[in-house]
């Protein structure tokens, strides 16, 4: 196992500045983007977001195994990132730039590929965050810099938004400055992540499960049913709150010519806290962090509830910037859980299959992101909401309970979710003992 370097967390890490920046934008401006400019609607644009969530987690799985299946000459992460960039630019490239008066048929299929290898190379990066280290408090650091990467990825795809909205660029101006953000750091960190990151070219591919043994990996293993019910909740919060914030911003709070610089503070705490949520999580374990990150969360949405939306600028600031604060820790801990039960099912099974591990996290997080797209960008449609036209205070209402009050809710659940997790870091260390004694009785 090669030395755990800053070059090494860099190029990791920078792997997740275009993901995010690609990731961000399908959430909380493209929706709007289609619904809107492009002009298919509220309730087909959502229902299309939808259908493709659920298309990606279906192939989730698969592509879990034949990432942990079919190593290659040069290891067994990387060749699997060469092949899911040039795909993932090309979809990227007609979503972002659809062109006038395009049908719900162009959204769907271009939406279907660009989900698929937003897989392949996503996932592969989480998988392969549980080769390069093997350490407890190392798994948080690594994951650490991924999400540092991730919020990093975010805060650089809102500045062009944020520059284009102060010089009175329109909303479609705004979204193309993201895909060109994305078309142009997307080979950059893949080509820097291939060169530095370092990978197990002696690995031998895992044989495929059956279909019907992935039920039984979590009968009977509460620290996987646990990460990921957490992971669940916490996608379907953060999609809540990212897929209603413009809406909030614009229709309730009247603040649309400055609301990618409230989000860019967002991001801004997000990144500047992380390093102290890894430390904390060193001094009192990843799920102790994990319970306090989200109850954070979820009293921060509660404050929402209380402002008064005249003048409410000042105060909105100050909720933007704790909500950025406890944004990231969740998705940070939950992947460094998962790599702790992935040695703990290596143990058992005599397989080390984090690819398989971290496509049913993915799996779960994304059908909470697509019934929360979905579900409610249906519930604005039958509300009476349209996008473009003077909102009512019902409806000014309803964008708040559905921004603030459900994730507020989810968030709680999430963190009951967290006390009395059983892998805990001297469980863990007593897996990595039994581990090395059998790795080095069969050499």
């Amino acid at each position: 196992m090669k030395k755990l370097t800053t070059p090494i967390l860099m190029a990791y890490g920078g792997l997740a500045i275009p993901l995010a920046a690609l990731g961000l934008p399908l959430v909380v401006y493209l929706p709007p983007f289609y619904a809107g400019p492009v002009g298919l609607g509220v309730g087909t644009v959502g229902i299309i977001f939808m259908i493709a969530r659920f298309w990606d987690i279906f192939t989730d799985p698969i592509m879990g195994m034949i990432v942990d299946r079919y190593p290659s000459r040069w290891g067994k992460r990387k060749h699997w990132i060469a092949i899911g960039v040039p795909v993932l630019l090309i979809a990227s490239w007609y979503i972002f730039f659809p062109g006038d008066n395009q049908p719900p048929i162009y959204l769907g299929f271009w939406l279907f590929i660009l989900y698929l290898a937003f897989t392949f190379v996503g996932l592969t990066q989480q998988a392969w965050g549980v080769d390069i280290s093997k350490s407890y408090n190392d798994r948080s650091k690594v994951y650490g810099w991924r999400e540092m990467g991730s919020i990093f990825g975010m805060m650089s795809v809102l500045a062009l938004p944020a520059i284009l909205e102060s010089s009175g660029a329109n909303f479609t101006e705004m979204v193309g400055g993201m895909g060109y953000f994305f078309i142009f750091a997307l080979p950059i960190t893949a080509l820097f992540g291939l060169l530095i990151i370092p990978d197990d070219k002696k690995s031998e591919g895992t044989s495929f499960p059956k279909i019907s043994d992935i039920p039984l990996l979590l009968k009977g293993n509460r620290p996987l049913q646990r990460t990921l019910g957490i992971e669940f909740l916490c996608s379907s919060a953060s999609s809540i709150s990212g897929a209603t914030y413009i809406y909030l911003a614009r229709y309730v709070f009247d603040m649309g010519d400055i609301s990618s610089r409230i989000l860019f503070l967002y991001f801004l705490a997000g990144l500047l806290i992380m390093p102290l949520w890894m430390k904390l999580s060193y001094f009192i374990g990843k799920s102790k962090t994990l319970l306090v990150s989200t109850l954070l969360c979820s009293l921060t949405l509660s404050a929402y509830i209380f402002i008064d939306t005249i003048d409410a600028l000042p105060i909105l600031i100050v909720l933007t910037i704790l909500y950025g604060i406890g944004y990231g820790a969740p998705f940070t801990l939950t992947r460094a859980l998962m790599a702790d039960i992935v040695d703990a099912d290596e143990l058992r099974s005599k397989n080390k299959r984090p690819g398989l591990f971290y496509s049913i996290l993915t799996t779960f997080s994304k059908i909470g992101a697509a019934i929360a797209v979905g579900a409610v960008y249906s519930y604005l449609d039958w509300s009476g909401f349209k996008p473009g036209e003077v909102a009512s205070d019902e409806v000014k209402g309803i964008i708040l309970f559905v921004f603030a009050v459900l994730p507020m809710f989810l968030y709680f659940c999430a963190s009951l979710l967290c006390i009395g997790y059983e892998l805990t870091s001297e469980r863990h260390e007593k897996i990595q003992k039994e581990l090395e004694a059998r790795t080095n009785l069969n050499d």
